[in-house]
């Protein structure tokens, strides 16, 4: 018995799913295992790959802004796999070591500041 959902490769994915994976391995060279993951419940990756579409793709904000979120975010969650994919698209799109550093080093600057202000009960 497994002690995780098992990825459906590309060979045995629902039809109607198969556009999706191309789109990935399109843009990304392969299909990231969460998506194939996520392929166990069609209507729930195709839901991801619609807020995906809205929040990354049509978004105001700027490519680096958003790497840089999304790798604070990953980082304050502890997920392994999107560091390493975050830090890895940082890195593509010019965004530099010293960059990496100061957005990851604000959790340290902020995160002490809320457990500062949460343990001493100061309210707005």
């Amino acid at each position: 018995m497994e002690d995780r959902v098992m990825p459906i490769e590309e060979e045995k994915v629902a039809e109607e799913l198969k556009p999706i994976y191309e789109n990935f391995k399109k843009n990304f060279g392969e299909v990231p295992l969460p998506i194939k993951v996520m392929a166990n419940n069609p209507a729930y990756l195709k839901l991801f790959v619609e807020k995906h579409k809205v929040l990354w793709e049509e978004n105001s904000l700027d490519p680096k802004t958003k790497v840089l979120i999304a790798l604070v975010i990953s980082t304050l969650n502890n997920c392994e796999f999107c560091i390493r994919n975050y830090t890895m698209q940082a890195k593509k799109i010019g965004i530099t070591d010293k960059e990496i550093i100061e957005a990851i080093s604000l959790i340290d600057l902020i995160g002490s500041m809320n457990h500062f202000n949460n343990g001493m009960r100061i309210k707005p």
